[in-house]
């Protein structure tokens, strides 16, 4: 989906921040939890407090993987978390009161 940020005018799509939506970095923060799950009993001294550990490490990589497959927060042009979607009530208003030009193939394909 196509958005528009409200600090620069960009419109395009958003792109996800170094560790947020990454999804090399989740599938990391998963096998670090598998290995806390199997070695966290030696390595903590306790196994329950390291499957604790591993559970938090493991909803934090799931997180980031179920991040990488939607569309980023962050502006490309600017990097401010103000992107907007473009068919929105409130990007309609930005574009006819700053006069900006929607290309012509971002438009037909948001109809």
């Amino acid at each position: 989906m196509q958005k528009l940020c409200t600090k620069c005018n960009f419109i395009g799509k958003g792109k996800h921040g170094l560790l947020s939506g990454n999804l090399y970095v989740g599938l990391l923060e998963v096998a670090v939890a598998l290995v806390i799950l199997i070695k966290g009993g030696q390595l903590l001294q306790s196994f329950a407090f390291a499957a604790v550990v591993a559970a938090i490490v493991a909803i934090a990589g799931l997180i980031n993987v179920i991040d990488s497959f939607s569309d980023g927060r962050l502006c490309p042009s600017c990097g401010k978390d103000n992107l907007i979607p473009l068919d929105s009530l409130q990007a309609d208003e930005i574009i006819q009161e700053k006069g900006i030009k929607v290309p012509e193939e971002i438009d037909s394909n948001t109809e």
